[in-house]
């Protein structure tokens, strides 16, 4: 099941307000969640140029167990998230959150680009062995002058991974 997600714009940008409806630990799988938005720019009139496309792409990747902070006697389960756009773009921002057991465990500030193709964040907290992960990324992108729409947000889900023990493997 989805987790859903608000998302009211703020300034151009968004402030993400995460639910904590409930996840399926029947959702367990290996593979990270990408989802694409787009926005297009058509040519002038008279002009027999192709329409120009950005598109871009945000992926939640699977939670997991903190191998670099295990390094540092820390154990600590890590959900990061990137969004990255075929171009430059005007404004750019990205929030994670992690969930144990259907909870938010762990939510990021909003982190802000302006001026580029890709952005990249993460939600990290204590391991807790024996537990229910999952990553939820919500990006927003303002495209340039000209683009429709101007301004374009999308969720990304990991899936629901269940980290047995709190140790490198």
């Amino acid at each position: 099941m989805k987790l859903p997600v608000r998302v009211l714009a703020v300034g151009g940008l968004a402030a993400v307000l995460v639910s904590t409806v409930g996840l399926s630990a029947a959702d367990a799988s290996t593979t990270d969640s990408t989802v694409t938005i787009t926005a297009t720019r058509t040519a002038g009139p008279g002009v027999r140029a192709a329409a120009d496309v950005i598109t871009c792409k945000i992926t939640a990747h699977n939670p997991h167990y903190s191998h670099h902070a295990h390094a540092k006697n820390r154990d600590i389960v890590n959900v990061t998230a990137d969004l990255k756009c075929s171009k430059k773009v005007a404004g750019i921002s990205i929030q994670v959150a992690l969930y144990k057991n259907n909870t938010l465990y762990k939510k990021s500030a909003v982190k802000r680009n302006a001026g580029k193709n890709y952005i990249s964040q993460n939600a990290a907290r204590r391991c807790v062995k024996k537990q229910h992960y999952t990553g939820v990324a919500v990006g927003t992108v303002n495209f340039p002058p000209g683009y429709t729409p101007s301004s374009q947000s999308g969720r990304s889900q990991s899936k629901t991974v269940y980290i047995a023990a709190c140790k490198k493997k």
